[in-house]
């Protein structure tokens, strides 16, 4: 950091560098420009050492960029000068193209959906203080009186994480000794600790034709655009065609040759005019596979015609969820402004507080209900494990949620179950997660046997809903795929059954399928009314414990 004129440190950091390529949707490249980085390198503030927070982090962030340092108001011109002057030197410059470098690592996808439920969690808290009738108090009595609710719901965290202790603290050698209520509430600030709710998209650059089967062939071997392609022992049929933008997608066949499909077949494009459409990384107009020609399609279809990009939701873990559903997503719940950064195996993204991921299924009696696949905290379930440290490098920093983290996933799903409209939730028991690792895992059953239902129990209480059973048609979860290398192979708990790693993610579900039993599978489910689904998209919920305010 550096000392500004004002007296203030200052800094840098590329820790949000994701963050912010994700936010503006910049894509960020090997030979992307160091200027260009500027919006994705925080400045950042050496924190007061008056204020008392949970964690104790190296630098607070402003809230600009690199990009914004003209347009900091309350930075003289003295600090930006100086400041300016600062990042133009050799470990600075460094510093702001790793940002570079830990985004093209990153395999960053082009865009993420973000989500408003977060904004739907309220401060318990902040409630309670403004419905006091005290309307003027010392900063003892107002700390008494805060200590004193936690008698009545309000949880040490959310007064911790509210900064109103630092407050009151810094407020007592004063010789004002009189807080009105009013001064109170504008101090509470739970910014550290903003949650930002999201799925990733990823895309391939392309956008996806809709191609459909002929069931009859047909020769082409007398248009002129194919005469470049073909030989007099070949001739092309036609196979597929996309109905809407009529590109299509044909083979060339010997004719000599019984074998449609022998190892030498080629595969040709023509786009809306009967043109054929070339192979950039062979400059050649045919595709050894079908599949690399209907892409090629897409792509030319992407560059000629302005058809858009097709996102899809990433789907890393999707092998591990039950047989069935459609909508999968995997959900991220992260810190973006926190200042101590965090990084699990699971996901790139800084600070991920946790996820989890849904699908959509019909029960028996054919109601739609949010599916919750997987609940998972990386963060403090190795926290739990192996202990928290504030400042050791490589070490698990403390977090907020740490006894509430489940809680504050359900409250998410809960919403997006009621904006969906969705007739309820429903998960799978211990048991079922614990046939997808092939071992026993007592915390994992206890999470989704016990935890799960008796936050949800809580949650619920005040509209008397009560968690019941259904059933969901799915496959026996007697098959596991794991990767292996680049590709994907099947197996099962005995070894009884094994392939050789040669599939896709996707054709390696396909084969698990078809060698798994239909079953009906009874499953725990909550169903929320119309009304109830009302009142949660009205009101929400608190963003600690699990009590409404009257």
């Amino acid at each position: 950091m550096v000392p500004l004129p004002s007296g203030k440190l200052a800094g840098i950091s590329n820790v949000r560098a994701r963050y912010h390529a994700l936010r503006l949707n910049r894509l960020v490249k090997s030979d992307t420009s160091h200027h260009d980085l500027y919006g994705l390198v925080d400045i950042v503030v050496s924190p007061d050492r008056h204020k008392r927070l949970p964690c104790k982090p190296h630098f607070l962030f402003t809230g600009h960029t690199l990009a914004d340092l003209h347009s900091i108001r309350h930075w003289s011109p003295d600090d930006r000068k100086v400041f300016h002057d600062w990042i133009r030197k050799e470990p600075q410059i460094r510093e702001i193209d790793q940002a570079r470098r830990r985004i093209v690592s990153d395999e960053l996808p082009l865009i993420e959906q973000e989500y408003s439920y977060p904004q739907r969690l309220y401060s318990t808290l902040q409630k309670r203080i403004a419905c006091i009738p005290m309307q003027q108090a010392s900063p003892q009595q107002w700390m008494k009186t805060l200590l004193n609710m936690r008698r009545f719901g309000i949880r040490d965290e959310e007064i911790t994480w509210s900064g109103l202790l630092a407050f009151l603290n810094s407020r007592e050698d004063e010789d004002s000794t009189s807080i009105s209520r009013d001064e109170l509430l504008s101090h509470i600030d739970f910014s550290i600790i903003r949650l930002s709710l999201t799925n990733e998209l990823a895309s391939g650059n392309t956008c996806k034709l809709e191609f459909v089967e002929i069931p009859t062939t047909e020769s082409l071997h007398r248009l002129g655009t194919l005469q470049q392609i073909t030989k007099p022992s070949n001739f092309c049929v036609l196979r597929y065609v996309d109905p809407i933008h009529y590109y299509k997608v044909g083979y060339l066949k010997n004719s000599k040759s019984r074998n449609c499909h022998s190892s030498t077949q080629q595969w040709f494009v023509l786009d809306t005019i009967g043109n054929l459409v070339g192979n950039s990384h062979i400059s050649q107009c045919h595709f050894p596979t079908k599949e690399q020609a209907f892409s090629a399609a897409s792509q030319h279809a992407l560059q000629h015609i302005g058809l858009p990009i097709d996102y899809t939701q990433c789907s890393r873990y999707e092998h591990k969820t039950l047989c069935g559903g459609s909508d999968y997503r995997e959900w991220l719940l992260t810190l973006p402004d926190y200042p101590l950064s965090h990084f699990t195996s699971h996901y790139y993204a800084r600070n991920l507080l946790l996820h989890f991921r849904t699908k959509k299924r019909l029960d028996s009696q054919g109601r739609q209900l949010l599916f919750i696949e997987e609940i998972q905290s990386d963060w403090h379930q190795s926290g739990a494990m192996h202990g928290y440290q504030n400042r050791w490098p490589g070490r698990i920093p403390p977090a907020p949620f740490r006894k509430e983290w489940v809680g504050l996933a359900l409250k998410l799903i809960l919403l997006h179950t009621a904006h969906q409209d969705f007739d309820g939730i429903a998960w799978t028991r211990g048991e079922v997660q614990e046939s997808h690792y092939f071992k026993q895992l007592n915390p994992v059953k206890r999470l989704y046997d016990k935890e799960i239902p008796r936050v949800l129990q809580r949650l619920c209480h005040q509209w008397s809903l009560k968690i019941s059973s259904t059933k969901i048609s799915t496959k026996e979860p007697r098959l596991h795929i794991r990767r292996q290398m680049d590709k994907w192979l099947i197996t099962d708990e005995t070894g009884d059954f094994f392939t050789r790693p040669r599939y896709t993610q996707q054709e390696a579900m396909k084969v698990m399928a078809r060698h798994c039993k239909q079953i009906d599978l009874e499953v725990p489910a909550l169903f929320l009314t119309k009304d109830v689904k009302e009142q949660i998209l009205r009101d929400g919920f608190p963003l600690f414990g699990e009590k409404t305010i009257e």
